[in-house]
């Protein structure tokens, strides 16, 4: 029977270890570390999500919309609703990005 172990606990263990091998100064240094890299990858999967798009179709997403209105076929539906998510997504990781830079600097 496994332990049940929380992914805070986890995260804070992985800090210590971190710490204890003199790569962060402090656990709460750790562990905001993690996140931005986290959210950096998080950032890179969503532009690799929007460059396969704009390379499937030749043309950004604004360019893309315009041309669909009033005779998008079901696939090319699908690839707004996948587009337009993905933008909206990276903003939100840029953003979240951006404040724990910005919280950082305070």
């Amino acid at each position: 029977m496994a332990l049940a172990v929380s992914p805070t606990d986890i995260l804070h263990q992985i800090a210590g270890t971190l710490v204890a091998q003199k790569k962060h100064r402090s656990v709460d240094e750790a562990l905001r570390e993690i996140a931005l890299s986290a959210i950096r990858s998080k950032i890179a999967s969503y532009r690799r999500r929007i460059s396969r798009l704009e390379h499937k179709y030749g043309k950004d997403f604004a360019t893309f919309s315009a041309q669909l209105q009033g005779r998008a076929m079901p696939a090319d539906e699908d690839d707004w609703f996948a587009w337009r998510s993905a933008l909206g997504m990276l903003a939100d990781w840029q953003q979240v990005y951006q404040d724990l830079i910005d919280e950082r600097s305070r």
